[in-house]
Parts: structure tokens; sequence; C-alpha cells
């Protein structure tokens, strides 16, 4: 007799474990919309935003949030918790900023390899000359011309292996590094805007929101150097 168990329906499939495919985001739209952002200097919430990037970036209002969180995902925008909801906004100063430290990291870098490269070349040209002055000479000590040779095989090849990192920092150039030093002093000079952009953004919630004046100063942790009773900064 068959079992009736094995005729059974099988168990439904299970998809809540099922990871669904994340939406594609236009970067045209990706880029207005940090434009957008950018230039209207303040904060905004998801139901402000919804409307805004609708109209400005052409943004189906349902993939509104897909795009903020390919935003933030990049680093593009930045978003925090404040009361019941999210806020989103975007400096530009802010970005040249992180532009300026990732610069800087990837010229200390530079350095340190071209620093390494100039002293084995320095090595492989003292032993050069050290087995050229021990072919002249019948009578040698030290280290014999097969260990020296041996020698200079290992730092020429270790100084190729360097010069083939260097190649990676090909865009970072003497040339180069100068212009991207020239751009980030005009970074800085912009970076006091920074400040402005922020009180801006502050003062807007104090007059909009005076309710979550505490709320502001918690989650953004200004500590000693926001005036609570000026609404401001104390030293700019």
């Amino acid at each position: 007799m068959v079992n009736s168990s094995l005729l059974s329906s099988p168990p439904p499939l299970r998809t809540d474990s099922i990871s669904q495919p994340k939406a594609t985001c236009n970067p045209e739209k990706l880029r207005n919309a940090v434009r957008f952002l950018q230039k209207s200097r303040t904060c905004w919430n998801i139901k402000e935003l919804e409307k805004q990037l609708t109209s400005v970036c052409s943004i189906n209002g349902m993939q509104v949030k897909d795009y903020l969180q390919n935003l933030q995902d990049e680093n593009l925008i930045k978003v925090e918790k404040i009361g019941s909801g999210n806020w989103y906004w975007s400096f530009a100063s802010e970005a040249r900023i992180n532009k300026e430290a990732a610069l800087a990291a990837v010229q200390k870098e530079h350095n340190k390899c071209s620093a390494i490269v100039t002293e084995l070349q320095h090595e492989v040209a003292t032993t050069a000359a050290a087995l050229e002055e021990e072919a002249d000479s019948p009578d040698h000590g030290g280290e014999s011309r097969e260990e020296m040779n041996a020698r200079k095989v290992v730092l020429v090849d270790e100084t190729k292996g360097l010069e083939e990192e260097l190649k990676s920092f090909a865009e970072d150039d003497p040339t180069e590094l100068e212009r991207k030093k020239q751009e980030a002093k005009k970074w800085l000079r912009e970076a006091e805007q920074a400040t402005d952009e922020i009180q801006t953004m502050e003062m807007w919630f104090k007059k909009n929101h005076p309710e979550m004046g505490a709320e502001m100063a918690m989650a953004f942790d200004y500590g000693d150097e926001w005036d609570l009773e000026e609404y401001c900064f104390k030293e700019l």
C-alpha cells in the first residue's frame, strides 16, 4: 500500500529569506539629487524629498528611498535620525574636505614608496660599483663575486617590484600632485562656508521646529563649541 504522505503536496516555498534585488538607480539622477541637496543648503525629511526629487530630478516617488539609500551607501549625503524621522543633507564643503583627506593619504603613501625605491636604487648602484672594483682587483676580501652578484639580483628584483607599485600612483606624479595641492587650498578656503551652512540649518530648525533644539544639539554633538543661548558657534 502506498504511503499517503508521499502523495501530499510539498511544503510551500518560503520567500521571506530570499533577498530582493536592489533597485537600479540612474547615475545622472543620482548626481542631480546630490546637486539639489548641496544647492539647497538645508536639510530635508523624506516626505519633502519625495516631492522635491520627483519634481527636480524626475525620480519616481516610490524610488526616492532607494536613491537616498544609494547616496548614503556611497557617503555622498548625510542622514541623522532626529525626533521621529530621518533628515537628509549634503554640503559641498564636506565633500571637498573628504577628497582632501583622501589626497593627503595617497600622497603620503606615494612619498613612502618613492623613498624606499630611491634607497634601493642607491644600494644597487653601490653594489654594482663594488663589483666593478672587485673585478679590477685580483686580491679581494669580503663577499665573493658570486655572493655579490646574487645580492645584486635580489636588490634589482626588489627595486622593480616597488617601481611597479609606484605605477599605481602614476596619476599622482609631482606635476599632478602640485595641481591637486592648489585645488586642495581652494577647498580649504571654502571650508569656512561649512560653518555658515551648519548655522543656517540650525537656525532653520530653531525657527520651524523650536521643540527639537535640544535634540539637534545632541544629535550633532557640537560639544562646548555650540552656544545654546545664542544658538550659534562660540568661535568661528
